[in-house]
């Protein structure tokens, strides 16, 4: 036995006229031909016991490419079949000893037709030896004198057979690995014929009707919830007509459990010559955790909420005294905390509020869920009535007020909440959702408590609120938007010393709008941007005006929300307004609410020591009625504080009131901040501000807040 890689081996002819060399270049071309045989991997054995004959053909071999293995007689084959790996032999029939069909048949007792192929080769013209070698387990043979191109055809022949083979072997064992291993369910469907194939893990996730259960074409269809099928089908169709590259929808499968899973199903379709589908294949997840579990909190979500408001209804309508309650309950200005501190922050808040909810509520009987971004949904199961709902709410609202710790800031919020209990109207998980949702919004607006329970007439205000929102961003452009200026009242001279701007609307249809009821829907939608920076621009040019007729260097305040201030530029904004309109910095003074500004105090004193560099003057609107940090009003580059008309309102009946307001003043002297005083409307009240030594005042004791044409008539006036 030897082995002959060698182009040029002893004994081997290379002149150009040597009929070695037209074998070669035929055989090239032969190779040529069958290009993608994996020559320079492949192990030939030729087993001959004519010396000369296995010579010739081993070299012609190894020149096109193969490494060569050659045996004299079958003995040797066998040895070398056991101990090498060989990937094709090429047996002689006639050999001395043990014959080439002897030699073959042992060969089959060790490996089959698919993974070692044998040619077998013959000098013989008669057919029998050749129908024996087949009998024997023989591929294919070639006829002596070898007609070597031929030869090479018929190796690259078996061998490109061989390798698809143990391809297909490969992968039918890949695929058989990946349907034990995988989690999924497999599913192979034959259009023609109607078969239908279901691995064990597909029958194990789905509840099979019967043990023996064997469905054909689409007899699976019947698992899936009644809701669901119309859609599949309509997928399915989609891409069998070639409408959708892939198959993939969702879907509802009935359990083991006899309730329903959410599953993923996936599939792709194979055409034949036409484009017609015959087949299709694929595979079923269960997406049940992914697709009712909210991924932050792990509370439940949307999807499976709904579901179990679904049998709580279904209960009821049974049974009537089955009473339940769905609360709707989102987090005040939460997307303040997130444009400021962050989402990662953010979504840490929402984390803890998730916990504290949970460890509030009685797990029996209530379902906690998020509904998306700063929104919870609770459904309470066997309540008594309104009033169970109404506790929780309180409960719930209650917890929430308490301070959270977050990334080590210390965060206040408050939680709007809307209770919708089931009645026999609105026994629908579409209408109580609704009706949980219009009166979280109606609490959301509401000046007193943040908790409200829905009532009919809360239907006919959340359509007007959405009449109006669509209608206020055309507000601006119907002319219908207007600014009036209230007098601010310097005490020690009573001379005007500027003006507050306040926005009115005055709708062609409603009328006069109240801003308690428009503007919550300008910052909900996020139109406050454009107006408030449309009411800085008209205060700013009205007040030059008058500076330039009066010269008299009036000061203007214009409030400002939290979204306006912290939007993108807003400093710049003010900055060309003022270069615009030729307004010193210093009569601009803008006034942010306390309550919304101690929310995000870390941004927002960034942003306010920005605009106090560039001169402008700033003041805290409702002082007394937020969560002020006696340390953030330390950092705040603060000018003026102005006392809530609460506390003015109450000054001469309530000596509380008047303790309030002289602790603000000494706190405002302390910081060396002016004071403002609003909501002015007695005699009585002006002199106990005067004695608590106010500094400014305004209110209706001195004028409503009027048009700018009337207001210019204030400003010499003595008071």
């Amino acid at each position: 036995m030897h082995v002959n890689n060698s182009p040029n081996a002893p004994g081997f002819a290379l002149s150009s006229d040597s009929p070695i060399t037209l074998l070669q270049l035929a055989a090239g071309k032969a190779a040529a031909a069958n290009e993608g045989v994996r020559s320079n991997q492949s192990t030939i054995l030729v087993v001959d016991d004519e010396s000369i004959s296995r010579g010739i053909l081993s070299r012609t071999l190894a020149r096109n490419g193969f490494k060569v293995v050659e045996a004299a007689n079958g003995h040797e084959a066998l040895s070398i079949v056991k101990s090498a790996d060989v990937d094709l032999i090429m047996l002689d029939i006639m050999m001395q000893g043990i014959d080439g069909f002897a030699t073959l048949r042992l060969i089959r007792s060790m490996h089959d037709e698919s993974t070692l192929p044998v040619i077998m080769m013959t000098a013989s013209e008669n057919r029998d030896p050749i129908l024996q070698a087949f009998d024997s387990g023989a591929n294919d043979y070639v006829n002596k004198p070898i007609d070597y191109p031929i030869a090479l055809a018929r190796i690259h022949a078996q061998l490109k057979l061989k390798y698809a083979q143990q391809e297909l072997r490969s992968s039918e064992e890949r695929y058989a690995l990946a349907a034990q291993g995988t989690n999924d369910g497999m599913w192979d469907w034959n259009l023609l014929t109607g078969e239908l194939y279901l691995s064990p893990r597909w029958r194990m996730m789905v509840a099979i009707p019967e043990p023996n259960w064997e469905p054909r074409g689409a007899d699976w269809m019947q698992l899936i919830h009644h809701e669901d099928r119309g859609r599949v089908t309509s997928d399915l169709e989609a891409h069998l007509c070639g409408e959708t590259k892939h198959f993939e929808t969702e879907l509802r499968m009935q359990d083991q459990a006899g309730g329903f899973r959410w599953m993923l199903c996936r599939g792709l379709a194979v055409t034949d010559e036409r484009g017609l589908a015959y087949r299709i294949a694929g595979s079923l997840t269960d997406i049940t955790e992914g697709k009712v579990a909210d991924a932050l909190t792990g509370l439940p979500n949307r999807i499976l909420f709904h579901d179990r408001v679904a049998r709580c209804v279904e209960l009821f309508l049974r049974n009537p005294s089955r009473k339940f309650a769905v609360l709707y309950l989102d987090v005040n200005d939460f997307k303040l905390i997130n444009d400021n501190f962050g989402h990662d922050v953010g979504d840490e808040f929402l984390l803890s509020i998730a916990q504290r909810l949970e460890s509030a509520l009685r797990k029996c009987d209530a379902v906690l869920a998020r509904m998306g971004g700063d929104e919870f949904a609770i459904l309470l199961e066997n309540i008594s009535g309104p009033e169970d709902a109404w506790n929780v709410a309180k409960r719930l609202h209650k917890e929430l007020g308490k301070p959270f710790t977050v990334a080590q800031r210390e965060i206040l919020t408050q939680a709007s909440i809307g209770i919708a209990p089931v009645t026999e109207k609105n026994a629908s998980v579409e209408s109580l959702m609704r009706e949980a949702d219009t009166a979280m919004y109606h609490a959301k607006r509401g000046s007193g408590s943040y908790i409200s329970l829905f009532d009919s007439e809360m239907h006919e205000e959340t359509s007007t609120r959405l009449e109006l929102g669509a209608e206020l961003q055309h507000a601006i452009r119907r002319d219908e938007l207007s600014v009036h200026y209230q007098p601010i009242v310097a005490i020690d001279t009573n001379e005007t010393f500027g003006f507050e701007a306040l926005l009115r609307w005055r709708h062609p249809i409603h009328g006069n709008i109240s801003p308690a009821q428009f503007i919550p829907i300008a910052e909900s939608n996020g139109l406050i941007v454009e107006i408030g920076k449309w009411v800085l621009l008209q205060s700013c040019i009205q007040t030059a005006l008058w500076t330039q007729k009066s010269q008299k260097p009036l000061i203007i305040s214009v409030n400002v929300s939290i979204r306006q201030l912290t939007s993108p530029g807003f400093v710049e904004i003010v900055s060309e307004i003022l270069e615009q309109t030729g307004l010193n910095p210093s009569q601009l003074k803008l006034e942010v609410t306390e309550s919304l500004l101690m929310q995000n105090a870390d941004a927002v004193i960034a942003l306010l020591h920005q605009l106090r560099e560039n001169g402008v003057t700033i003041g805290i609107d409702d002082f007394g009625t937020g969560y002020s940090s006696l340390a953030y009003l330390h950092q705040m580059p603060l000018n003026v504080l102005k006392i809530d008309r609460s506390f003015v309102t109450g000054l001469s009946e309530s000596t509380k009131h008047q303790a309030i307001v002289q602790t603000i003043v000494a706190l405002a002297r302390s910081l060396q901040l002016a004071i403002v005083a609003e909501g002015v409307e007695t005699a009585d009240q002006l002199q106990k501000l005067k004695d608590l030594a106010c500094d400014y005042v305004q209110g209706y004791l001195f004028s409503k807040p009027v048009r700018a044409e009337e207001a210019e008539g204030l400003i010499n006036k003595k008071w």
